[in-house]
């Protein structure tokens, strides 16, 4: 099967569905480079509520703080309800509850400048999170695809594409996405992702609560090394 077996009227529904979310996409994702992104570092502070349920508090693992993470980690939040959209969702202004970025950054991950960096990497994070029109509900939907049932660009790498079309229940609205991993010469992989990030094996199981929402994404790596 070649992507130009997908029914033409998908292909168009997906392109122009893609066209008409880029443009708030890129411009929530722009106005976290500045001002949002500083805003929300500037006025972040720890929160004991997760939108998740999860704790809020946490010890670094052992191996990230043996490579210099401040040892602890805390949910911080900016309580400004206009900047939510620029909060990262899940672990907060702080990074990683294992310690990867406070490692990364020297264990000053609570500085205004680490806060902003961490958002910076994350940009318009709660938003493609926990919004119904910048994210999927896979197990809220009826999912068909066409293409390759599994693909990765980790190792050992499984090329191949799949496009998804997945329906809400409730509301009816229909979201797609595109992914196709290949290998180049080198052993380099291009990979590309386009849409939100269904994947085929969304339609026989269930997510866990960490893995809920596929966010809407364009992205495109022409030569990124296997993990």
């Amino acid at each position: 099967m070649l992507p130009r077996d997908i029914p033409l009227k998908y292909r168009l529904a997906a392109y122009w569905q893609w066209f008409c979310v880029a443009i708030p996409f890129g411009i929530g994702v722009l106005l976290t480079y500045f001002p949002m992104g500083l805003l929300v570092a500037a006025t972040a502070r720890y929160s004991d509520v997760h939108p998740q349920g999860k704790r809020t508090r946490a010890q670094h693992d052992a191996d990230y703080a043996a490579a210099g993470s401040s040892g602890a980690w805390g949910y911080w939040i900016s309580p400004w309800r206009w900047l939510q959209p620029w909060n990262n969702y899940e672990d907060g202004a702080l990074g990683e509850p294992s310690g990867k970025h406070s490692a990364r950054v020297g264990g000053e991950e609570r500085t205004l400048w680490n806060r902003y960096s961490w958002a910076c990497r994350n940009p318009f994070n709660w938003a493609k999170r926990g919004s119904r029109f910048f994210a999927c509900f896979v197990n809220d939907c009826d999912i068909v695809w066409w293409g390759t049932g599994s693909i990765t660009d980790k190792a050992p790498v499984i090329t191949g594409w799949h496009f998804c079309r997945a329906t809400d229940r409730t509301t009816g609205r229909v979201y797609y996405g595109y992914r196709e991993v290949r290998l180049n010469e080198g052993g380099t992989v291009y990979q590309a992702t386009l849409g939100y990030k269904i994947k085929p094996e969304h339609a026989r199981s269930q997510q866990d609560v960490d893995d809920l929402d596929k966010a809407f994404t364009l992205r495109v790596q022409f030569a990124s090394e296997p993990d």
